[in-house]
This record gives C-alpha cells, structure tokens and sequence, in this order.
C-alpha cells in the first residue's frame, strides 16, 4: 500500500495541474509532534513522538479565495506513550518477545508508533493577496487514515521491550479532525512556495481495547493521537 501511495503522490500533481484549469494541487511535507491521550483517568500521557508527514492535496477552487481540498498522503512514526497506574494483560493480542507477557507492572509504560495512509479533506479559505504573499486557513479538515503499520515499546516493566509488533492492538481506521494555517509566496502566476502548521486529532479510538487488568477489568479506554504538523511545500 506504501508503494502505492508514494508512487501517486508524485504522479498525481503532474496529472491535475495539466488536465484542469480550477484545479490547483500542493505538495506538502515536513516534521510534526504527535503525543497521545486517554479518558481514563488511570491511563495518563508519557511522551511524545517526532514523526514525518507527506500529502498531495488537490483545491477545486470555487473562486479566488474559497477551495474543496482532497487528497493523499502518508504519516510516520504517529502516537506517543501511555502510562498505566494498573498493569495486567494490556496487550493480549500482540505476540511479545519477552517473558510474562500478561502481566505487565503497575505504572507501565506503553508507546505506539504508527504509519498510516491517510485521504485528507475539508474547506480552504485564502486572503486577498499582499503583493506576493497570500494567507490561508484549512478550516475544517478531515482525514481517513488506514493503519499501514504499527510498532510499540515497553518501559517500566519488569521485561522492557522495543520494536514489538502491535498491529492487533490497533485499530485500522483512524478518523480525524484538523485545522491549520499558513501563507503562499507567489514565484509564478503557477506555482508558490506554502509554508503553515496544523493541529490534529484523532476522534475515533485507535487503540484495541482487549485488554485486561490485573483485577480481570476491561481496559477499555479511548486512545487518542494528537498532533502538531509543520507543513512547508509548492502549490502548482
């Protein structure tokens, strides 16, 4: 699927640009800060992951200063960690290296990190221009995103662990909200440098939730990915 993906964020532009004239496609990428967060009071936040992003977004512009946008991309190395204040089978559908797998201690540390396809979407608003500069926002935008791949760690514990293999453990559809700003440095009537940020967040719960306690509950908390992205690219 990664293949995939890549090979139609560099096609795609080439395509758009030349085939539409109210079509106007970006390429877009760059670093951002992803962390996670729970509704359980038990499970809390415990760092943070740096990751990279890469989108082709296409703006069907519906005059010079409103747009649809839609797109694809890929995300790296997206979640953080998660401390739980109760240990037990927390895992129970990764297949572990390390011993006593099912119980997991009290106060145990849990990191994800997750790769994902994701299809972008939403509204774009631009300002009138001053001289060469325009500035925008993307209010609002969603994205679907399809778990490509998934790894954690674990810290705190009795057996700590990198790199395990947690696919089960996620979920593989991550649907999420956004907003972001930014501005465009025009170099040609058809083509500008954008540079912006974003904020983004999960709304539905990435996690599996089969785990269980050590007193036989269901950890059954809502994960959540958060994230700040810096964004820097060229619109055709």
């Amino acid at each position: 699927m990664k293949k995939v993906v890549i090979y139609l964020l560099f096609l795609l532009p080439l395509a758009a640009s030349a085939q539409f004239e109210n079509l106007k496609v970006s390429f877009i990428l760059g670093p951002n800060l992803s962390w996670m967060g729970s509704n359980d009071s038990k499970v809390t936040s415990d760092g943070a992951n740096l990751g990279f992003k890469m989108h082709v977004l296409g703006e069907y512009l519906l005059n010079d200063r409103y747009s649809f946008t839609g797109g694809l991309g890929l995300s790296f190395l997206q979640g953080g960690k998660l401390s739980f204040a109760q240990g037990g089978n927390l895992w129970s559908e990764a297949e572990l290296g390390i011993p006593k797998k099912d119980s997991l201690s009290n106060g145990v540390v849990l990191g994800y990190r997750v790769n994902y396809a994701e299809i972008p979407f939403g509204f774009k608003m631009r300002t009138d221009p001053f001289g060469k500069w325009r500035f925008y926002a993307n209010v609002p935008e969603f994205s679907i995103g399809l778990k490509s791949r998934a790894r954690g760690s674990i810290d705190k514990n009795i057996n700590n662990s990198t790199k395990e293999n947690i696919s089960k453990e996620i979920a593989f559809l991550n649907i999420s909200w956004a907003a972001g700003i930014g501005t465009e440095y025009s170099l040609s009537d058809n083509l500008a440098i954008i540079a912006g940020i974003r904020y983004f967040q999960s709304i539905t719960d990435i996690t599996d939730d089969s785990g269980r306690y050590f007193d036989g509950s269901k950890e059954d908390s809502k994960g959540t990915i958060y994230n700040i992205d810096f964004r820097i690219g060229v619109l055709f």
